[in-house]
């Protein structure tokens, strides 16, 4: 009876390099290197899945520092941001300054 070799990742990783230099098929490679085309696939699917599952990848996020400030004139709110300013009652609804902000921010 023989017996079965063992591949470490690295053994694996040559015979697909072996494989995509040649011009046989998957399939016509395995037949060659009498290797189980199921094994061959698997053995390929689970080595790609864990090197490339692996890899971190930081992302740096950019935070964008907003300064706004108000100030009361006439019994009026009255917001700036750069350019544009907005004045509003001070009995305005909370719900509806919220509201605005909101469809502003989309």
């Amino acid at each position: 009876m023989q017996r079965l070799q063992r591949r470490d990742i690295q053994d694996w990783l040559n015979l697909f390099e072996q494989q995509k230099q040649s011009v046989l098929t998957a399939v016509e490679f395995c037949r060659q290197q009498q290797i189980n085309v199921q094994t061959y696939y698997t053995r390929r699917r689970d080595i790609r899945l864990q090197r490339t599952s692996s890899k971190f990848v930081q992302v740096k996020r950019e935070v964008t520092k907003v300064e706004s400030y108000t100030e009361e004139m006439a019994g009026d709110l009255l917001l700036k941001l750069g350019n544009a300013q907005l004045s509003l009652p001070t009995d305005i609804n909370p719900h509806w300054v919220a509201a605005v902000m909101k469809a502003l921010g989309e």
